[in-house]
């Protein structure tokens, strides 16, 4: 059973043999993991992601067409996972703080005659 292809596997998967799963999820979770990983520096949001992305290849199985590689096809599942997780964790940009500037009176600031420039 090892033998079977990635895509042969999926669409076994697909037609009700979810026990094939687990061959796909053997292969593929350590270089999803690497993947994810990557991409966050993260390693448990990496491992919480990689199940996301089982969950998803299970309740999206009946998109998985056989024309194109697996491969393809989970890693733009694992894609998607990611970018549901960015938007979902990303902290709203903040105001921008603007320098303080001294309160001191204008006459205070103003240059004394030796520092203006005197015209010759």
């Amino acid at each position: 059973m090892d033998s079977l292809s990635d895509n042969a596997l999926m669409l076994r998967v697909k037609a009700g043999d979810v026990d094939r799963m687990g061959l796909l999820f053997e292969r593929y979770h350590r270089p999803l993991f690497g993947f994810l990983y990557h991409m966050l520096g993260r390693a448990d949001a990496s491992e919480d992601l990689v199940q996301n992305v089982f969950y998803r290849m299970l309740k999206y199985r009946h998109t998985f067409t056989g024309d194109g590689e697996f491969r393809t096809w989970i890693y733009h599942l694992a894609r998607n996972v990611l970018a549901d997780y960015v938007k979902k964790t990303a902290t709203p940009p903040t105001t921008p703080t603007w320098p303080t500037w001294p309160t001191t009176s204008v006459a205070a600031a103003a240059p004394t005659r030796a520092w203006k420039r005197t015209r010759k």
